[in-house]
């Protein structure tokens, strides 16, 4: 069988601010899943290339020239250039063919590929895959849900797709080890917790006003949770800069008692009810220890199980680790089988990632 071509890419429009210039803020995570996905694809017959804004590709890989992209649009190349080109219901045909051509390939596989890109891809043809991380971050390794535009591929998805009733185990678990660790502070039965957010983070970003969401825009609601619940606590994110939106109107509300202890320490006392935030993760994992979710802002991605129609994109499924093995992107390719030669091993995926947000000082406590 011929060498079908695959392309790995990422979110190739978001910048970064580095000292006084503007780089990808995506680079890392393009190289890292060629690491991963790429490599697998590699030892399954693929052609593999990665296509990213990142100049120091060489060879076959293709460097987006994005600078260039963001001064043709008119755009300043930094965060306010950014959302606006993420506000744009279509990019010009000019810089869509100029994508295209740097995308001619039987399959893309991308780290939480953009919209606009999605949509490009898409409309030509071009089966794609987006890796998305999971926001349940306290299984054996941080989970990556896959979803795709094609039948096929989803009905490979759903044989991988991590049970439900597997991450409940895993927080029945920890409440379990909880139950005899000193609570992290006193606290009152009905009590609620609030959590912050990085007001840079694309989940913020309100597409049709162009604002970053924060929790200032919902005081009102806030100053309700204070009067039904026996205390509320605020775990400010720890990249939030204190003189933020979200933590001026925090400090207001007086009744709010700020705490940094270990979230899964918190969320598995049963004295809270309620976990309220815009759309952290943190909510989803909260829904499994058996708390109320207050989301302020919707999610950004969906996850389920619905299939893709009608040149859409189905619903992100969790996946367990097929994905990283010669014989998951074979299966795609609908070749023969390969062989699984990565073997399970809990934090794999969590320590190549570099990212641990807080589990770590719990998963040494959890069996």
């Amino acid at each position: 069988m011929a060498a079908s071509k695959l392309i790995v890419t990422g979110d190739i429009f978001r910048p970064f601010r580095l000292g006084q210039r503007w780089e990808s803020a995506t680079w890392k995570n393009v190289r890292w899943l060629d690491g991963i996905a790429g490599t697998a694809a590699r030892l399954a017959g693929w052609d593999v290339a990665t296509v990213s804004w990142d100049p120091a590709l060489r060879r076959s890989h293709g460097n987006v020239d994005m600078p260039a992209i963001y001064d043709a649009l008119g755009l300043p190349l930094d965060r306010a250039g950014w959302v606006e080109l993420l506000r744009r219901p279509m990019l010009p045909d000019a810089i869509e063919r100029e994508l295209l051509d740097l995308f001619d390939a039987d399959l893309v596989v991308g780290y939480e590929i953009p919209d606009h890109l999605l949509r490009i891809l898409s409309r030509a043809g071009i089966a794609v895959v987006d890796v998305i991380l999971h926001p349940v971050r306290f299984l054996d390794d941080v989970v990556f849900a896959l979803r795709t535009n094609r039948a096929d591929i989803h009905a490979l998805l759903a044989q991988h797709a991590v049970a439900r009733e597997a991450i409940a185990l895993q927080a029945g678990l920890i409440r379990s080890k909880a139950a005899w660790m000193r609570p992290p502070l006193p606290l009152r039965p009905g009590a609620a917790l609030v959590l912050g957010q990085v007001g840079d983070d694309r989940a913020a970003i309100d597409t049709a006003t162009g604002r970053n969401r924060s929790l200032a825009d919902h005081a009102g609601r806030l100053l309700e949770l204070c009067a039904d619940s026996s205390m509320v606590l605020f775990k400010p994110h720890p990249y939030d800069p204190a003189q933020s939106d979200t933590g001026i109107t925090l400090r207001r509300l007086q009744a709010v008692q700020w705490t940094n202890a270990n979230f899964y320490h918190l969320i598995a006392q049963p004295e809270i009810d309620v976990v309220c935030a815009l759309n952290s993760s943190g909510l989803v994992e909260a829904e499994y220890f058996g708390k109320a979710a207050l989301w302020l802002a919707p999610p950004l991605y969906r996850f389920g199980d619905t299939a893709p129609a009608d040149g859409g994109f189905g619903d992100a499924l969790p996946q367990d680790g097929a994905w990283c093995n010669p014989a998951f992107w074979s299966a795609v390719r609908g070749a023969g089988p390969a062989a699984v030669l990565a073997a399970v091993r809990p934090n794999r995926l969590r320590r190549a990632l570099n990212a641990d947000w807080g589990f770590s000082s719990i998963d040494k406590v959890v069996a």
